[in-house]
């Protein structure tokens, strides 16, 4: 899996997808782009299309449609039976989830990211929010530590405890993500920043790209008084950690420890 913080298909920005790529083990690996987050999917289409044209990818097929129950159509169900890498387009993450979820499609891409180890899922902004179980879809960062500040729901569930946020030091993201992790200190916290990836294999993330991973770990918070305050209330927590990864750098995500070097 490789969640993508957004800004890794500009022109001078080719590290992560040459990476998401060489994951495929294949030169020319089958892309499918899944673009139902977005509202110019034409566009998405175009950018991408010539970013990995750059790469000397020439096999991608896209998933679009604008109804849920368009999703199992058969050409969509090949499309993803056939392709090596999947990519979640950015947009918006609750429109995504809203027309993926519950659906036999859904079902087979989440089939074959767990039974099959080079089968490579990945998604850039929106695509990477609506990865987790749990994902923010509101939430101004002046007000993130008010309690009642965030809108949450259910994302698509390919990752479990882990909740993602993205553009996020350029957004300034950071208090939204430590109210999630108050509100169940059992998740881990993920904010990726632009041009920014993780990925995730064998219980350790890896950051490639060019900005900075930020995790915030609730596993030592001694008290919160999320419980206890009313909406519109300021948040008090205590014991909270914030790890910073930058490029190369690996955590374990069971041990919730940066990797050091042997």
């Amino acid at each position: 899996m490789i969640p993508i913080g957004g800004g890794e298909d500009k022109k001078e920005s080719k590290d992560i997808l040459s990476r998401v790529i060489s994951e495929t083990g294949k030169t020319n690996p089958k892309i499918c782009l899944i673009t139902l987050a977005t509202d110019v999917p034409e566009k998405a289409a175009e950018v991408y299309n010539k970013v990995f044209s750059d790469l000397n990818i020439s096999k991608i097929s896209i998933i679009h449609y604008t109804g849920r129950k368009e999703a199992d159509h058969q050409d969509n169900l090949k499309k993803v039976k056939e392709c090596d890498l999947i990519l979640f387009s950015g947009g918006k993450q609750l429109k995504l989830s809203s027309l993926l979820g519950g659906t036999d499609l859904l079902t087979l891409i989440t089939q074959r990211y767990y039974d099959e180890p080079k089968f490579v899922l990945a998604g850039t902004s929106a695509g990477a929010s609506a990865m987790s179980n749990t994902m923010i879809i509101t939430g101004s960062p002046p007000e993130a530590l008010i309690k009642g500040s965030l809108e949450l729901t259910n994302g698509l569930d390919l990752i479990n405890n882990v909740t993602i946020d993205t553009h996020f030091t350029q957004r300034g993201r950071i208090g939204r993500l430590i109210q999630m992790v108050a509100c169940n200190p059992g998740i881990l916290g993920l904010g990726l920043g632009e041009d920014t990836c993780v990925i995730i294999k064998n219980g350790m993330m890896e950051v490639v790209g060019s900005g900075l991973v930020t995790i915030i770990d609730g596993d030592d918070i001694d008290y919160t008084d999320l419980a206890d305050i009313k909406d519109g209330e300021p948040i008090t927590v205590e014991g909270i950690k914030v790890h910073i990864l930058g490029p190369s750098k690996q955590f374990l995500i069971a041990e919730r420890k940066i990797k050091m070097s042997d």
